[in-house]
């Protein structure tokens, strides 16, 4: 496993998939950050945020690219032939993915801390929250990671791995679009005051007509939470209430995916 490690990071040095990874995360911190200057009332933590729900799209492309060059150039059967098993090439991939991953996240953070507090001054969330946000946001990459990695693994032809893990991207984009109206919908409609400082006040409420009724609102938001998508949804838009069946549901999926994953490649007849 170290020398699979060190033979993928060493590779990593020259892959011009990777170093674009490196320059689209650089290039969408800075376009963030230029973007919510002209945003009234910006704040730090909504551009904190903002990375986890695009990442996605640039794991898939990465992923798929760089781990799917094995089975184009012979990689894979050379490393079987020297005597690596199978589950040590799927796993050595797997970590490699979510590293790549990871620092690209951090990245971002350091280049939007640096530059975003200056600018929008410090955090609004406390140090616990925020160490939330980092736990969930980890575990959606590492999801996001595990599902593009189990397909790239398992399919021999690069141009179809990518046509997969991009679409299958848009699919949970989609999918987390509408899961999230049923699962975030509200059971009364608010009438609300607003004084002129500002605050909020309710005045009365009514039954929403549209409600789809307790048990769709619950079906839809275990669906929502548990599609990488929809906890990067949650995640950008600040919301922690749900914070703790996110992580569950990250685990689940991340073990679920790559036992699943390691079961059909220690199978899959290479040719």
């Amino acid at each position: 496993m170290i020398k699979l490690l060190k033979a993928g990071f060493f590779r990593l040095k020259k892959d011009v998939i990777f170093w674009l990874f490196i320059f689209l995360t650089i290039g969408m911190a800075g376009f963030t950050l230029f973007r919510y200057l002209s945003v009234e009332g910006a704040y730090l933590d909504k551009i904190l945020n903002e990375f986890i729900m695009y990442i996605g799209l640039f794991i898939a492309i990465f992923v798929s690219i760089f781990v799917g060059k094995e089975y184009g150039q012979g990689i894979i059967r050379n490393k079987i032939i020297v005597g690596h098993s199978r589950i040590s090439i799927f796993l050595s991939n797997l970590i490699i993915s979510i590293v790549v991953s990871l620092l690209c996240e951090l990245i971002y953070l350091i280049i939007v801390f640096l530059i975003g507090i200056p600018l929008f001054g410090q955090m609004q969330m406390s140090f616990s929250q925020f160490a939330i946000v980092l736990l969930n946001t980890a575990l959606v990459i590492i999801s996001f990671c595990s599902i593009y990695n189990f397909i790239t693994m398992i399919c021999s032809e690069i141009t179809i791995s990518i046509s997969i893990c991009i679409i299958l991207f848009v699919a949970m984009f989609v999918a987390q679009a509408a899961l999230g109206f049923t699962a975030n919908s509200n059971k009364y409609i608010y009438h609300t005051y607003r004084d002129e400082n500002g605050n909020s006040y309710i005045i009365n409420q009514e039954p929403n007509p549209n409600y789809p009724g307790d048990e769709k609102v619950k079906q839809a938001r275990m669906l929502y939470l548990f599609v990488p998508q929809g906890q990067a949804m949650e995640i950008e838009s600040g919301n922690l209430e749900y914070w703790v069946q996110m992580t569950i549901s990250s685990i689940i999926l991340i073990c679920v995916v790559n036992i699943v994953g390691v079961c059909i490649f220690s199978k899959k007849e290479l040719k």
